[in-house]
């Protein structure tokens, strides 16, 4: 296997030779045990695909817990100390030459901008404590279509560039058309500033890097030369409900022995998860173009995960894409419910499966190519599943029909251990569960050994913790399994994802939503019951895991989602990670800020159309916006402008659709009119909408909620400019 990597090429080739022959050797011994326990029963056609769909969710199994066994042996034997890129460099090397500015860049598309710029003040301030003399800007870089979105940002930009002496340092830019989504908004960076910077770091809307994170990836770019891409492993942080802090939880206490395995064996031609990682942007911007693919969405078009295949490009023109999994201070938020977490499913489940045309690439490294298969088959595992389930009741059902008694016969593993069918049976049952929680026990071991318990609650705090866990993912996972089928079915008849906004927010589900979104599946649940037991009472308490799960569907979801059932939990101590045991201090700095940048609060409060009106009202919100905007092409002028500008004069904001709305947000020429006719008293009647907002303009009262615009200072004066 050629590429580059972080380790002598041969120790890169023996890694991988050694993690493909556990996974084979695990995956056959399996294997084998449930072709002679089939053909002890009778071998059938049935049979022979049922044995077909077990491999193949067997070999899922084996290569998670090879991941885990690897990972475990290298942080018990090798540790850290044979990686090349490894953040515990903290002390630059004078030798190695600064390669140039870094741009920290954040893609936004309708999220708060409270939560947002709060985050970004957070990670700004943080930057600027560990090293006031740093050479990082920061850019906003907006896809939002909600209109009131659009104002807010603006306005927040401005606040937050005054609270931190932003200005020339922190850039607000909007993009008119959304074309390609983020990989399309990250692109047009790189094309208009790109230039500018060597290295880019980018950032999800609710990514958080601290500030020591930050310098530690530039100085492992800057003694790396050959890295082309260097990805963190954000934590989750910030989770409230019950369904958060177990997800936060599992990722956290789990996922180290996981990473190190990965990490081993991947060398440097790893992956890209898409955020909370640097850039070379040279690289970058010369061979990560991404391609369309061949046909129509849903599995053609525009790529929709853009990472795993700009990792796979980047690697393909001989750059290095490294794995940094022992940089702690890196987090993300999850999704807050069941709902929530399968409607992001969907679109990453849209996105793996489009990467089913780039595994029949050319000259894709080994490694990438993997990652592709197994982020593929990480999703068409549940309609495996799935499929493999229903097989067994058709198979149960034709030992039912045929009223044939069957007379078991010996096996080699039976005739070499003596072994009656039941035995052989439970030996398989034990031998896949060995595999499944073998993950979990290394995990606990690992971190007794590390003497990190203690972050977690304790030894007994997180073994309860973990147990729950697995009860609670177990009970799920059928829930998932569903899903996932569902969503694929809808992708084969051509019903494509849009673009939609990721809920971040614990408001917690209702039961009217749970009812609407897993009636169906508790409906599965009930009559898989049914047919189990009138099949095969054996067969039902075999299913017990998997039906209990699926009607339980509806209070799973409606529990979960709840903070107060998190908050709970909490008080007892489970589910406690690092980050709320001992919260960075750029953590705890994001929730006293969010509410400094509800700014339109200030001004309007209407939530439905208040980034208009405060656009068109207020003088200096209708300055900045204007500043901010290209000037109209041809197309945006003339009769049509007028048309809205009348219906918006006469009828108020409601009257016009949000795309007319945005059409004339994105006008400035029309914008300038618009403000100077409300504050007109010659302009004519028009609605009581703008009387009424001119008016609470006016008043004393408003004017000192105005201090916002700059802190300690009251403008005076009000109207049109």
């Amino acid at each position: 296997m050629n590429g580059p990597s972080p380790y002598p090429p041969i120790r890169a080739r023996t890694a991988r030779l050694v993690m493909l022959l556990t996974v084979v050797v695990l995956t056959t011994l399996g294997i084998l045990l449930m072709t002679d326990f089939i053909f002890r029963v009778g071998f059938t056609s049935p049979r022979l695909i049922f044995l077909i769909l077990f491999g193949i969710l067997f070999t899922l199994v084996t290569t998670g817990s090879a991941h885990a066994f690897w990972g475990f042996w290298v942080r018990r034997t090798r540790g850290l100390k044979s990686r090349i890129v490894r953040a515990s460099e903290e002390v630059p090397d004078t030798n190695v030459t600064h390669a140039g500015r870094t741009a920290l860049v954040f893609p936004v598309y309708n999220e708060d901008p409270q939560r947002v710029f709060a985050g970004i003040e957070a990670v700004f301030e943080d930057l600027n404590l560990v090293d006031p003399n740093h050479d990082v800007d920061i850019y906003i870089l907006s896809d939002s279509t909600n209109p009131d979105n659009w104002v807010k940002e603006e306005m927040a930009w401005v606040q937050l560039c005054r609270q931190v002496e932003g200005f020339g340092r922190i850039f607000y830019r909007r993009r008119a058309k959304n074309v390609n989504r983020k990989a399309g908004n990250i692109a047009d960076f790189c094309t208009k500033w790109g230039g500018d910077y060597a290295y880019m770091i980018t950032m999800d809307a609710d990514s958080i890097v601290s500030g020591k994170a930050i310098l530690q990836l530039i100085g492992m770019m800057d003694r790396r030369p050959t890295a082309g891409l260097i990805q963190t492993a954000p934590r989750l942080f910030g989770g409230q409900s019950f369904f958060a802090r177990v997800q936060q939880f599992a990722a956290r206490f789990y996922g180290p022995i996981f990473l190190a395995g990965l990490d081993w064996w991947q060398g440097a031609a790893g992956n890209y998860w898409g955020h909370n990682a640097i850039i070379r942007l040279a690289p970058f911007t010369d061979y990560c173009d991404l391609p369309d693919l061949p046909g129509k969405e849903p599995f053609g078009g525009k790529i929709l995960s853009h990472d795993f295949v700009e990792a796979a490009l980047m690697v393909k023109a001989g750059w290095e894409v490294l794995l940094a999994y022992d940089i702690e201070d890196s987090w993300e938020e999850g999704p807050p419910s069941l709902i929530d977490h399968a409607k992001r499913d969907r679109r990453w489940m849209q996105g793996n499966l489009q990467h089913t045309w780039l595994l029949f690439a050319r000259r894709i490294h080994s490694c990438n190519w993997v990652h592709l298969l197994m982020g593929i088959a990480g999703y068409l595992s549940s309609c495996i599943w799935f499929c493999f389930l229903m097989l067994s009741l058709w198979i149960a059902w034709l030992d039912k029909s045929s009223r044939v008694t069957l007379f078991p016969v010996d096996g080699f593993v039976g005739a070499q251990l003596h072994l009656d069918v039941r035995t052989h049976g439970l030996i398989i049952f034990l031998y896949t569960i060995c595999l499944l929680f073998s993950p979990k026990v290394l995990a606990i071991i690992d971190l007794i050994l590390c003497q990190r318990l203690r972050e977690f609650g304790g030894l007994i705090r997180a073994l309860m913790s973990s147990f729950i866990e697995t009860l609670f993912f177990t009970l799920i996972a059928p829930i998932l399994m569903l899903f996932h089928t569902k969503f694929f079915f809808w992708l084969i008849v051509g019903r494509s994802v849009s673009w939609s906004t990721q809920n971040r927010e614990s408001t917690g589900t209702s039961w009217g939503e749970a009812a609407r979104t897993h009636g169906g599946q508790t409906v599965f649940g009930a009559v898989f019951i049914l047919i189990s037991l009138w099949l095969d009472p054996q067969l039902f308490w075999w299913m017990i895991p998997i039906n209990a799960g699926l009607v339980l569907s509806i209070p799973l979801s409606v529990w979960s989602s709840s903070e107060k059932l998190g908050r709970w939990f909490a008080s007892l101590g489970f589910f406690r990670t690092p980050e709320s045991f001992q919260p960075a201090k750029v953590l705890t700095e994001i929730e006293p800020d969010i509410h400094n940048f509800d700014t339109l609060r200030f001004i309007f409060p209407e939530a439905d159309h208040s980034g208009i009106t405060a656009a068109i009202v207020d003088p200096y919100v209708n300055a900045l916006h204007v500043t901010l905007l290209k000037q109209p092409t041809v197309s945006e002028a003339g009769q049509a402008s007028d048309d809205k500008g009348d219906r918006l004069m006469t009828q108020g904001p409601k009257a016009l659709t949000r795309e007319e709305t945005l059409e004339t947000l994105s006008d400035p020429d029309l914008m300038q009119q618009l403000h100077r006719r409300v504050w007109s008293r010659s302009s004519g009647k028009h609605t009581g909408w703008w009387r009424y907002h001119v008016e609470m303009y006016r008043t004393s009262e408003w004017m000192k909620k105005r201090s916002w615009i700059a802190p300690n200072t009251a403008r005076s004066g009000s109207g049109p400019r």
